[in-house]
């Protein structure tokens, strides 16, 4: 099933309009439509905000298998979505995990390109692991702006309860990073110590 397929079919089975999701989610309806048809396809900070406005993750509206006790995961099975106005690539490489409220990904961002996501929600964390490059974590944290720069086999953990920019700070080369995203306390109070 393609992306715009699952929003659809998301949105229905919640019995909510465009009209609704648009509210939501703060992505117009014509939009909406556009991506629902296939005729779109979404940034990946338009995809989370269509995300958040169905109180799901990206990956939920990927068609994801479920998850096999020992099963071997080839790049067929890989879920991939291209950033079109960056060319950003989000990989998800554990779509069992997504069931179990995990996600392991990878980005690879073209030289000097970012992505912005929004809030995750309470109780989410993230850790990026930077493989190859350079890149900046941003997030903004009620109004005041945290950052930490990563270089290669470096990371860091963060609350995705804010909006948070990924950047790589190369712009002569690609930058690799994993991310994972643990939501499965998704509500819950998160404390780093």
């Amino acid at each position: 099933m393609e992306f715009g397929e699952a929003v659809k079919a998301r949105r229905t089975s919640l019995e909510m309009t465009q009209g609704d999701l648009s509210e939501r989610s703060g992505i117009s309806k014509a939009m909406l439509s556009e991506i629902e048809s296939g005729k779109k396809n979404p940034t990946l900070k338009v995809a989370c905000s269509i995300a958040m406005g169905l109180d799901c993750q990206i990956s939920d509206l990927l068609d994801v298998p479920r998850s096999a006790r020992l099963a071997k995961l080839d790049g067929e099975q890989r879920r991939v979505l291209v950033d079109p106005q960056s060319g950003v690539e989000r990989h998800l490489l554990s779509p069992p995990m997504v069931a179990h409220g995990v996600q392991v990904l990878l980005f690879i961002f073209p030289p000097g390109q970012s992505v912005e996501f929004n809030p995750d929600g309470a109780g989410v964390v993230e850790h990026a692991t930077c493989i190859t490059g350079r890149l900046r974590v941003e997030r903004d944290n009620h109004g005041q702006l945290e950052s930490v720069d990563l270089g290669s086999g470096e990371s860091a953990n963060y609350a995705a309860d804010a909006p948070t920019t990924l950047i790589n700070l190369l712009e002569g080369q690609e930058t690799r990073v994993f991310v994972v995203i643990d939501a499965s306390r998704r509500g819950e109070p998160l404390v780093f110590e």
